[in-house]
């Protein structure tokens, strides 16, 4: 199963070329703000120059949906979808937090992934990995032990607090196993978790966190072997903050005053517009 993998979630960018036995290319990069401008190009060059290739040749997509840069999120999602219907190949997507959990697959207690969210917000959810052995091979099960969460570090510190009895406790035992931290944060953010946690957290620095487009596409070789396939035109980014839309304050004089309900209900309509697309 040829399974092409994409994730421009935030300013890193990956893309890969799989199958269930082997890696044929990946490429993993500082995107910036050049989504829409790079991702296209590094598809191009990796599937036919680099592994001598087709799109043609693909057996499905899978796309990593946030939560992240609003508009990276959407550029890699609009384009699985595009490549998806027009391929007539099924479409898979993943949760961006659920990718860098996975890359810590074999720690045995919870992991929390966390990407800062702005506004001294994080996005995070919390994960546990369960080993199954099947004909001597092994292999690792999501388990998605929270909601996803955009909540400041201290609120979250005691969302995980409240929860981690019941997530990783052990019958008999009084301790639970400390829960690791990992994905894109600050030094800020990584010392007040780690204050506030009081010695119960462990933390993978950033660059161990780079996400990779190859673990996207073991988890989408598991989605599709389950049969969780996405609906080409329904997959949708996961926002879980409204986008920040303002009105340009060049054409305020053209525009005028808003005087009235008609222009705050098409101002809504807006906003609600670009959580969808």
């Amino acid at each position: 199963m040829l399974l092409l993998a994409l994730d421009t979630s935030t300013r890193q960018a990956s893309v890969a070329l799989c199958d269930e036995q082997m890696l044929y290319g990946e490429y993993t990069w500082q995107i910036g703000n050049n989504h829409s401008v790079e991702l296209l190009e590094r598809i191009q060059r990796l599937v036919v120059v680099d592994c001598g290739s087709s799109l043609q040749a693909i057996d499905g997509v899978t796309v990593a949906t946030g939560p992240g840069s609003f508009n990276g999120v959407r550029v890699a999602v609009a384009t699985a979808k595009a490549l998806a219907f027009a391929l007539q190949k099924p479409l898979v997507g993943v949760s961006t937090l659920e990718i860098i959990a996975a890359q810590h697959d074999k720690w045995r207690g919870p992991v929390c992934s966390i990407l800062e969210a702005g506004r001294s917000e994080l996005f995070g959810a919390c994960y546990l990995f369960d080993e199954v052995a099947n004909d001597g091979m092994i292999t690792y099960l999501t388990r998605q032990l929270s909601e996803y969460l955009m909540l400041s570090p201290q609120q979250l510190v005691a969302h995980i607090r409240e929860h981690m009895d019941q997530w990783a406790g052990v019958p008999g035992k009084r301790q639970v196993p400390p829960i690791l931290f990992c994905g894109e944060m600050s030094e800020t953010t990584r010392q007040v978790l780690n204050e506030q946690m009081q010695g119960k957290s462990l933390f993978i620095d950033n660059l161990q966190s780079i996400r990779r487009a190859s673990t996207l596409a073991l988890l989408g070789i598991q989605r599709l072997n389950e049969g969780k396939i996405e609906d080409s035109m329904l997959l949708e980014p996961l926002y879980l903050r409204r986008p920040s839309i303002t009105t340009s304050t060049r054409k305020q004089p053209l525009l005028g005053q808003k005087t009235d309900q008609s222009s705050d209900l098409s101002q809504t309509e807006r906003e609600e517009g670009a959580l969808r697309h």
